[in-house]
């Protein structure tokens, strides 16, 4: 097991220790069907405490990568993770943001097409609503994030496909804090960023407001596209016009 390596320091070291058994089950380092190391081993190898081993091996078996048999110790599931779809982005680690955005700019610019045709009068409302609150925000030189995820969750819901609003809820949920930190730093050493977020959000709702689909994919995708410039995670390159 040379890839696993010991850990030092980490905010939770169950999820660490998660983290890191994940990788190795995914890498093939432990193909469907092995019995993992005991559970002292696994305490000695990552220099923790057996209940944080005892907790990683929860989440585990609850993302159905593992399955317990009594007396026998874990195993590999057949099918590990089969069903099991998470995002684990390390705000340190720039490709990880860079390639969740690119996803983001795929399924919003598609979801945004959608409900430029089937919003309704209370979802372009709620959409109104959250442009004013961030324009006020505009004005006072601030970055209203809640306003603006309200907003994009609005035009999720607005598309009329419950896979579009679950998984950017579920996307939106996972990226919240690395986003939020990086949006903050970017919205204190460029103040005028903030105006163009604003102009982007118009931008989107405008094409949704006068039924234009592609014009509304189009101006989602470019949003998305000038925020991962913004955030420092480079160009877009599949950006369309």
């Amino acid at each position: 097991m040379t890839s696993i390596t010991s850990v030092t320091r980490a905010p939770r070291l169950s999820d660490e220790v998660a983290r890191q058994l994940t990788a190795a089950i995914r890498s093939g380092e432990f193909a469907p069907g092995a019995r993992l190391p005991s559970e002292k081993e696994l305490a000695e190898r990552f220099e923790v405490s057996r209940m944080v081993v005892r907790e990683a091996m929860s989440r585990l078996k609850s993302d159905e990568l593992v399955d317990t048999r009594q007396g026998l110790g874990a195993f590999v599931s057949a099918e590990p993770g089969k069903s099991l779809f998470r995002l684990e982005p390390d705000p340190a680690i720039v490709k990880d943001l860079h390639d969740i955005f690119q996803l983001r700019v795929a399924v919003e610019g598609a979801a945004a097409g959608l409900a430029a045709v089937r919003a309704n009068r209370s979802e372009l409302a709620a959409m109104r609503a959250c442009l004013r609150e961030m324009k006020v925000s505009v004005a006072g030189r601030e970055d209203d994030i809640e306003a603006d995820n309200r907003f994009h969750a609005t035009i999720a819901r607005a598309s009329r496909n419950p896979y579009f609003d679950r998984f950017l809820t579920f996307l939106g949920a996972n990226l919240h804090g690395a986003i939020a930190k990086a949006r903050s730093n970017t919205a204190a050493r460029h103040p005028s960023s903030v105006l163009a977020v604003q102009a982007e959000h118009e931008a989107v709702f405008a094409a949704i407001e006068r039924r234009d689909a592609p014009a509304a994919e189009a101006a989602m995708r470019r949003h998305l596209s000038a925020a991962m410039e913004r955030l420092g995670l480079g160009p877009f390159t599949g950006a369309r016009s």
